[in-house]
């Protein structure tokens, strides 16, 4: 398995996708090789998808708790909402 320099962030998302374009836009690649990357660029697209999904529950979940600041303690948020 290849080791990525990718950190587990929304940037580090945004920078591995372009990553992918700039694979599929090469001219060099064999038909076989242009389709496995194509194979590989959809499955990531739709990883990709799942973790800004995952991201947007996030946010709206951050919403919500800034509004309930004043029953809700922020020890008591779950984990993933700290920042």
């Amino acid at each position: 398995m290849t080791q990525h320099n990718t950190q587990n962030t929304l940037e580090g998302l945004q920078n591995f996708l372009f990553g992918q374009m700039e694979r599929l836009d090469n001219p060099d690649l064999t038909p076989e090789e242009l389709e496995l990357e194509i194979k590989r660029g959809e499955t990531m697209a739709k990883i990709a998808d799942k973790a800004i999904e995952n991201a947007n529950t996030v946010i709206n979940a951050m919403k919500f708790y800034d509004k309930a600041d004043s029953y809700i303690k922020p020890a008591e948020r779950p984990k993933m909402l700290e920042g």
